[in-house]
């Protein structure tokens, strides 16, 4: 139960951050081609995040927010490579969108519009297939049943996660 709620704060502390332009604490660390690193706060408030937006997105609905593929380090709280997917809707109850990654494939659970990795082993496996691929596809279904489709370049991801890795001193 635990691991969930911090889950969820990570998802409530990197909505803010997305949805109203991060704070003037934010600080973009650099980009690589379709990732970029931001850091936010410090001390044990400290967050890293490397962030992408999707270069495809693929479904039948006529309105629908930002998407984003986030990693995110907070240090504080020792959680470390937490993967997690903001869907620019709110995702079906119940439902488990899917990635694929080299025709690995890993579910997620939900809560609104997010949707996260169910384990820190998954995150963690989840990073190794990201540094290596060049695409990632995410499956979901949202509130109103819509299936959509987005695919990320993975292209810059290793030098992002690296800069985050430093700027939140991952060892």
């Amino acid at each position: 139960m635990n691991f969930f709620l911090t889950k969820f704060s990570c998802f409530l502390l990197i909505s803010f951050a997305l949805l109203f332009g991060f704070s003037g604490n934010t600080k973009e660390l650099a980009k690589f081609n379709d990732w970029t690193a931001f850091a936010e706060g410090e001390g044990k408030n400290l967050a890293c995040m490397a962030v992408s937006k999707p270069k495809k997105s693929e479904g039948n609905y006529t309105k629908r927010g930002d998407v984003f593929a986030i990693i995110t380090h907070l240090p504080g709280q020792k959680k470390w490579s937490e993967f997690s997917v903001v869907a620019g809707y709110n995702y079906k109850t119940n439902s488990n969108p899917e990635i694929l990654i080299d025709q690995k494939k890993f579910q997620l659970f939900t809560s609104g519009s997010r949707a996260w990795s169910f384990s820190p082993s998954d995150d963690e496996k989840i990073i190794t297939f990201l540094k290596k691929s060049i695409k990632m596809k995410v499956v979901g279904t949202s509130s109103r049943g819509t299936i959509t489709t987005d695919t990320f370049s993975l292209m810059g991801f290793s030098k992002a996660y690296k800069e985050i890795n430093e700027a939140c001193n991952k060892n």
